[in-house]
């Protein structure tokens, strides 16, 4: 497990894989998520929590070279991963570590700041917030993306991913997350002094098994925290874990994501009227 307090999913390479096939998973429905909220060529970025970097790097790609993306974590390993892959791509973008829960940020006045699938897993959550809108600009955005529901389905049915559930959310409370933080996410933001709060809430499906096959490996990266918080004995967890996989690989299952809601707000510029009202 990661140096970031509550995160319950191991990070540097041991995520790697896992990570990368949920990207494929929400590749589309973030990135037009982004572009709503300011994503666009010569704008600059910030991406909080941002692991292997594959956010950052489609970031990079839409901003271009007048563009500046930086990504931000506490996992030194996935920090590695993420300059590389940017190397690989030839994308310019900046790693940074940093705890956002913890500390001020290496980053300030930029257009947009973005967080996803961390804000749930964080003890104090509102102080990640407060980190993001402090290194916005006035007028720029925050956006974050985050489960609104932890439920899965599958078409045709599958049992397995139920318990998957109930295993990942308790381990996540114990560690003093919140796995249905979404609908208080708007909310949030308001309080951490932002304006003109936007929500909706999507839905990615999961065709393939390479895309499937990543909540079978969310089981595995997550061992520690799960024995850690006693909510699911090995047995359990290795005979849910085979159940997923099962299901992944069988041809003409789909598996629905978790829904995610999608929140971006603004911080006020003090010439306008939310600044002075």
């Amino acid at each position: 497990m990661d140096d970031r307090a509550g995160y319950t999913i191991a990070g540097g390479a041991t995520d790697a894989d896992r990570l990368a096939r949920m990207s494929t998973v929400m590749a589309d429905s973030t990135l037009a998520f982004l572009r709503g909220a300011g994503l666009a060529a010569g704008a600059s970025c910030l991406d909080v929590g941002c692991r292997d970097g594959q956010v950052a790097l489609d970031m990079a790609r839409e901003v271009g070279a007048s563009g500046r993306v930086v990504g931000v974590d506490a996992d030194g390993d996935a920090l590695e991963i993420a300059r590389r892959a940017a190397r690989d791509a030839g994308v310019e973008a900046t790693f940074l570590h940093a705890d956002a829960s913890r500390e001020q940020l290496p980053v300030a006045d930029v257009d947009l700041a973005y967080a996803r699938l961390l804000l749930s897993h964080l003890v104090e959550p509102m102080a990640a917030l407060r980190a993001m809108v402090a290194a916005v600009r006035p007028g720029g955005v925050v956006a974050v993306e985050d489960l609104f529901t932890p439920t899965l389905h599958a078409e045709p049915h599958e049992p397995a991913l139920d318990d998957l559930v109930e295993i990942y959310s308790r381990t996540v409370r114990f560690h003093g997350g919140d796995p249905t933080i979404g609908p208080r996410l708007g909310a949030h933001l308001g309080a951490a002094g932002l304006v003109d709060v936007r929500e909706q809430t999507v839905e990615n499906r999961m065709i393939t098994a390479v895309q499937k096959m990543f909540l079978a490996e969310l089981l595995d990266n997550m061992h520690d925290a799960i024995a850690s918080a006693g909510a699911a004995t090995p047995d359990e967890v290795s005979a849910v874990r085979t159940a997923v996989a099962a299901g992944a690989e069988r041809p003409g299952t789909v598996f629905v994501q978790a829904r995610m809601h999608q929140v971006r707000a603004r911080r006020p510029d003090p010439g306008d009227d939310d600044a002075r009202g």
